[in-house]
């Protein structure tokens, strides 16, 4: 049990330090477009093309003056501004890379990417989301263990039926070697149950107690023993 608590936990840790990258990675775009606008070199410019709707894509092409050369620079549109070709811009360009360039009206930041991008800022926080809810619950059922120990019996899993929420947790029908029978419910969990329906009467240890109970099954997957977390169902 504290190797599943501790293993929860390195989960969620890893999926904190994937939802803080990503969202350094944002902000840190976002303020490279603000720190080129307030230190870039700014010089006029013109726009050659424009890019816009149904292509999917917002752009404009602009040329500009740079190091006595001219310069062709795409640049995203951020803004609801209507551009045609010919027309006149204020170019902001990094002196040190001239072909990173923006205008004063557009920060050159595609919509569709940094959409993408917070979306997936947003999947890996709610990966850590229910990853630290998994380990809490976990170390739950580890302290809980510890306080009632292990009873030894045999358990069955029996399939719940399908509702309109898809397929449901199965529950587990334990018969503890004192003569007691518990039925209690699967907590949906990455150490599910489903797979050990196959035989009756498997061997197990019963641990916790409630919300916090653990079915400890002797082989899983493999010959290491297997921890299914679980909750007493209600009659």
């Amino acid at each position: 049990m504290r190797a599943v608590a501790s293993r929860a936990w390195a989960l969620a840790a890893l999926w904190c330090l994937v939802s803080a990258g990503g969202l350094a990675a944002v902000l840190g775009v976002l303020h490279s477009a603000d720190t080129l606008l307030a230190t870039g070199t700014r010089v006029p410019g013109t726009v050659v093309s424009v890019a816009t709707p149904p292509k999917g894509m917002r752009w404009i092409d602009v040329s500009f003056r740079a190091d006595g050369r001219v310069l062709t620079a795409r640049v995203d549109r951020s803004s609801r501004a209507a551009y045609t070709p010919g027309q006149r811009v204020t170019v902001v360009f990094d002196p040190a890379d001239p072909a990173r360039a923006r205008t004063t009206a557009e920060d050159g930041l595609s919509e569709n990417g940094l959409g993408f991008a917070w979306i997936g800022f947003g999947l890996a926080l709610l990966c850590f989301l229910v990853a630290a809810t998994g380990a809490v619950g976990w170390s739950r059922r580890f302290r809980a263990v510890r306080r009632t120990g292990w009873q030894e019996g045999t358990a069955t899993v029996v399939l719940a039926p399908r509702t309109g929420r898809g397929v449901n947790p199965p529950y587990l029908h334990v018969r503890l070697r004192a003569g007691e029978a518990v039925r209690l419910r699967a907590v949906p969990s990455t150490h599910g149950a489903r797979f050990l329906r196959t035989y009756t009467d498997r061997p197990v240890w019963l641990g916790g107690t409630g919300s916090a109970s653990v079915v400890l099954f002797r082989h899983g997957r493999g010959d290491a023993p297997y921890a299914v977390p679980a909750v007493v169902a209600r009659s």
